[in-house]
Order: C-alpha cells, then structure tokens, then sequence
C-alpha cells in the first residue's frame, strides 16, 4: 500500500500537468506563432518602454489568421448590434462579452470561435504577457472587460483617458474585411493626445493608427495622461473591433492592492465636470427696472446696427417675451438685419472653401486655424476655432475676423443689447462672457458640462448652407452641430458610456440654423453640449456664444425696492 499511494498521487500529478499542458497549448494556438515567445515580449516591452506620447504599443497579426475570420464571421451571423450615441460618441456595440459564460449551450455553439478568443485573451498567459510587456505585473482573471463595436458612417469616439474604476490596460483588436485595404481616408483611425500639462492634452493628435485587420493595440490607462479618440469613419464600411480592458487585480487575486495608489491628475470626466472657468466682466452701468418697458429711441438706432428691425419694435417684443417668460427658452429666426447677414454669409463660405470645408472628406488638424482664429481647448472638454477678437481691427483682410469680433466687441456687451435682452426675460444680465467660434466638420465639437450657477444663455448661429438643402441637412441633426441641454446626472461614470441622449436626459434641443439667435435660462446643474460636426456636414457652424449671470434673489429683492 506504501507503495502505491505515490504512484496514484504521481498519476493526479500527471494528470493535471497534462490538462494545464493541453490549456497551454489551447492558448498558444489562438495566436500567431512565436508571440507569447520571450524573444517576442522582450522586443515588444522595448518598444513600448520608449512610446510616445504616452506608453502604447501596436502588434500586427496577434492571432491566427484562420481562427480570426471564424470569430468575424460569428459576430456579423450571430450577434445583435445597438447603436448608441451620446455627446461623446456614436457607435454600434454589443453587450458586454463577460456575459458569453451564461448563454444556453446553442447560441453558444454559434459563437464558439469568439468563446476561444475571448477565453485565450483573458487567460493566464496572456495576461502575464500582457503585463509583461507593459510592465504593469500581475492583471485580474476574474474581472473580463470587452465588447465589440462597428463604427459605420459617420460613428466616432471623442476625446477622453479611460479613467474610470479598475481599469490598467486598454486595448483594441481590429476586424476589418480582412481581404480589403481600410485606406487612412476612410477615417476610423485611434488618435493619441500627448499633454501639454498632467490633464490637459493638446488640442491635435501627435499619433495616428488607422484600422488593419488582425492589429492588437494597447496602452496603460493613467489618469491625466491617457487621452485618445477615435476619428469619424466617412464611408460606408464597417470598422469592426474587440475592445476592452485588463483591470488590476481584484480581491483574492494575485498582486490585489486594497487601496491601488493613484495620485496623478483627475480623470477627464472629473475635470469635464468642473465645468468653464472664464471670468465674468460686470457690466458698469445700473439699471433701473422702471425703464424696462421699452427701448429708448438712442437704443433703438445703436441696436439697429445689428438687429432686424422687426425685432426693436415693442409689440413684437411683447410677444417675444410672452414666449420666454412661458417656455424659458426662445429662437428668433432672420435675427440681424439682412445687409449684415449677406457680408456674413459671403465671408463665411468663403472661408470654408478655401479649407476645403464644403466637401464630405475629413480635414486634416490645424484646418481653419488662421490670423486671428486659433484652435481651443483641451479636446476632452471641447475643441473648436476660436477668435481672438480682442486684437482684431477693422479693416482686416479676413473678413469673418471684421464681422465676428464686432459682434463679440460691440453687440453682446453693448448696455444697449443688455436692456433689449432684460426687456425680453425680464431678468437684468449682471455680468457677461463670450466668444466667437468656428466649428470645424469632422473635427469640433463641445462635451456636456454643468453650471455651478443659473444663467442666461445668448446664442446666434450661423451654420453654413451654400446649397438649398443644406438647411434640411442641419435642421435633421443626423450631421451633429446642434445644441442639447440635459438634465444633470449623478454618480461617477465612465465618461464614455454615461451621457446617453435618452428621453428623460434631453430637455431641449436646438438645430443648427442660419442667422438664428437663442435664448435660454440655464438652471444651475443643468448640462449642455454642442454635438461633434459630422465631417459630412454642409461646412462649418459658426456662432457667436454669450453668457449672462443674472440677479440672485437678494439682488432682485434690492431692485425692486
């Protein structure tokens, strides 16, 4: 018996060093040869320990080619895709693959090449190559992280760090039609931001990696520094990917930190929610609220510089503040007067034919960016053109400088235009800031973001329509470019999944439009964003976009008295 009881404890031995030498080889097999091989993951660490501008690293033809096109195959038969758009992306994705191990014995039958896969990526070796490579050490087992997408027509990712819980490694394999060239042109490239500062990336990607099949692209999630997007696709192909992450060990596992250190910069949806820091500048004069009950004749003739004259005429701004006063909110079509938008519209489609803003291609970075317009951001908050129109002069050669910096100058600060806007909400503006911006097609957008105080939004669009159906094109909002205020969301979520345009978020929505100014009383907390312009879009929307703090009730209170 003595005898025979290291034999059966040598035969278990046997046994499970042959089942994890059967796993091995399972795994191995998922892959390309040689990519688990130390010569490999040396070489690969190498690169990635010198990547710029933060730690990435791109690996072609990560899995075996035959095993690939069975899991493409699988997910376009097999799987359901919902789309799914908010201020930040648009995108058709499945569920979360974690939730593969629950489907009834058929369904997974169906999809058993895309079971391997996601079981070799989450295994042990893979794991540790992965961490190996990276230098990041031990990765959770338990803790599976991946869906797929298909960026179709017009679908992009804007700009954001991946910060959000456990999350260590990102990564992305591409699927492609594996047997057709995805050209850079098409679009659907993963850009990476390098940073000017801890948090605030530049406003232009310094890398580009367009979509190749059988492509594995990685890189370790650092709040602060991690900032990528993923540029529209504009042809109507399908730029089809496994993505998810590694997360750092979970409780039980190997490496498992009960407190995980951080101390690096906020993550982008933390510094999204701090919302615009601007300064305010008061306005110098005192109004007296007896003398809002109409404009003065000297108002009538500064205002009239600017404003369609049906909109200084008393009954109709009688009317106009009935509306507002009902809705808190209001448009008013044809606003300035027609000599002003005529110079306003041939400056402007000037301007974007000479970028090369009218046609449906996408532009490169920098596009735009001229004289006195210079690009703005950091792009995890908003990105656009933006004019400096505090050193624009009259008599400039660009004409949308001239036209816009008087606007931004002269009109919206005017004591003028202060009284017009307090006969029309009955509220007198204390305070104010605003800007002139171009919003760029395929390029510009802002991200949803909060007011700690209640204000008084002043809008006036100019969204470019050379053709005759380009108001249509603006006015269905499939292109972008409109403005969707929200109400607040609450807990800390991803800032890629989390600001779903549902029918209880949207409170207000307002298309693009040509010479269209808009009001509305912003509550505080309340959410707003201009959505990213699809670089199909008719050619660039721009505005000219004030702010107004208004009279707290004290101050109300002191006013009336």
């Amino acid at each position: 018996m003595g005898r025979e009881s290291p034999k059966e404890t040598n035969g278990e031995n046997g046994r499970a060093a042959k089942r994890l030498r059967v796993e091995t080889e399972d795994v191995e097999s998922v892959f390309r040869e040689g990519l688990l091989a130390d010569s490999t993951q040396s070489d690969l660490a190498g690169k990635f320990r010198t990547s710029k501008p933060y730690l990435h690293c791109v690996i072609d033809h990560l899995c075996e080619d035959g095993l690939l096109r069975k899991v493409r195959d699988e997910i376009m038969s097999a799987l359901h895709f919902t789309e799914k758009e908010t201020d930040i992306y648009k995108v058709h994705q499945t569920g979360d693959l974690a939730n593969m191990d629950g489907l009834p014995k058929e369904e997974l039958a169906q999809l058993s090449s895309l079971f391997k896969l996601r079981n070799a990526l989450y295994s042990s070796e893979f794991r540790k190559f992965i961490g190996d490579v990276t230098g990041c050490g031990h990765l959770s087992g338990s803790k599976t992280d991946m869906s797929i997408n298909t960026y179709l027509n017009g679908c992009h990712l804007l700009n954001h760090d991946d910060v959000i819980g456990t999350r260590r490694v990102s990564y992305i394999l591409y699927l492609p039609d594996p047997d057709e060239y995805w050209d850079p042109a098409y679009g659907g490239a993963l850009e990476l931001y390098p940073v000017l500062t801890k948090g605030t990336p530049a406003v232009n990607p310094s890398v580009s990696i367009p979509p190749k099949w059988n492509q594995f692209v990685m890189f370790t999630v650092q709040p602060g520094h991690s900032f990528h997007s993923v540029e529209e696709v504009v042809v109507d192909k399908a730029r089809l990917s496994i993505s998810g992450w590694f997360h750092v060990p979970q409780e039980g596992e190997p490496g498992y930190l009960e407190t995980p250190e951080n101390g690096e910069a906020p993550s982008s949806l933390e510094q999204l929610q701090a919302g615009a820091s601007a300064p305010f500048t008061p306005f110098s004069e005192t109004v007296d609220p007896e003398e809002l009950e109409g404009l003065s004749e000297e108002d009538i003739v500064t205002l009239g510089r600017w404003i369609n004259p049906r909109y200084l005429d008393i009954r109709v701004l009688e009317q106009v503040s009935e509306r507002f006063l009902e809705d808190s909110s209001l448009q008013l079509v044809d606003f300035l007067h027609k000599d002003l938008v005529e110079q306003i519209k041939q400056a402007t489609e000037k301007a974007d034919e000479e970028c090369g803003l009218l046609s449906p291609k996408l532009p490169k970075h920098g596009t735009g960016e001229h004289g006195l317009w210079k690009v703005a951001g950091p792009p995890h908050k908003f990105r656009y053109a933006m004019l400096d129109a505090a050193h624009t002069a009259k008599g400039s050669d660009d004409a949308t400088s001239t036209l816009f910096a008087e606007l931004v100058k002269e009109m919206f600060p005017s004591p003028a235009f202060r009284r017009w806007l307090a006969l029309v909400t009955q509220l007198i503006p204390q305070s104010y800031r605003g800007i002139a911006r171009r919003f760029r097609p395929g390029l510009d957008y802002t991200l949803a973001w909060s007011s700690p105080s209640q204000l008084l939004d002043a809008t006036l669009c100019f969204a470019t329509r050379k053709k005759a159906e380009d108001g249509a094109a603006w006015e269905g909002d499939e292109l972008g470019g409109y403005e969707c205020y929200m109400a607040p969301h609450e807990g800390d979520e991803d800032p890629a999944v989390y600001r779903q345009m549902d029918e209880d978020g949207a409170l207000l929505t307002v298309s693009a439009g040509w010479n269209v100014l808009t009001l509305v009383m912003r509550d505080e907390g309340l959410m707003k964003f201009i959505k990213y312009i699809s670089a199909r879009a008719p050619g660039s929307r721009w505005d000219v976009a004030f702010e107004y703090e208004l009279p707290n009730e004290e101050d109300e209170g002191d006013q009336s008295s």
